[in-house]
């Protein structure tokens, strides 16, 4: 089981763009590795939009409600990672409700790691059905207010102070 503190230093490390560029689905993958992968990820960027994109073609990782949960277990990291993304006008993703996505959570996980990352889908999962999530979050105008709003989510979900 991940500790709060574990949790935390995800959130905290991960990557945040506050305004996505893309109009569909590849395009987002792309620009989220692409930006994560400029900002300090190490990863085969190539392989990895591959991977994701194969993924994604089996099943579509928009859950409805303007979010979506790409997800990947890959050799490429070491640690779970995450990469948050805002679509201000919102991408077609092919969502479960044909809607459009405006907040996308990209997690890159190590194969032998499973455990965590499945908790951190669920709890970010269970983020994603509060109904002020997407707002509160499209809302933020830095980085650091993204992770601000998105710790105090997550103390709140799992009792935290």
């Amino acid at each position: 089981m991940m500790s709060l503190n574990e949790i935390l230093d995800n959130v905290k490390k991960s990557y945040i763009m506050l305004d996505l560029k893309a109009n569909n689905k590849q395009e987002a993958i792309s620009e989220m590795l692409i930006y994560a992968e400029s900002n300090g990820l190490r990863i085969n960027i190539s392989k990895t939009i591959d991977c994701m994109f194969k993924k994604e073609n089996i099943i579509s990782s928009g859950l409805g409600y303007g979010v979506a949960f790409p997800h990947l277990r890959t050799k490429e990291v070491q640690e779970n990672e995450l990469i948050f993304a805002i679509s201000k006008p919102g991408i077609n993703y092919y969502a479960l409700d044909q809607k459009p996505v405006h907040l996308l959570t990209m997690f890159l996980t190590p194969i032998d790691k499973s455990d965590k990352y499945l908790q951190l889908l669920s709890l970010m999962t269970k983020i994603s059905k509060l109904s002020m999530y997407t707002v509160l979050l499209l809302e933020s105008k830095s980085q650091e207010e993204f992770k601000d709003k998105l710790v105090i989510m997550v103390k709140d979900i799992i009792g935290g102070k």
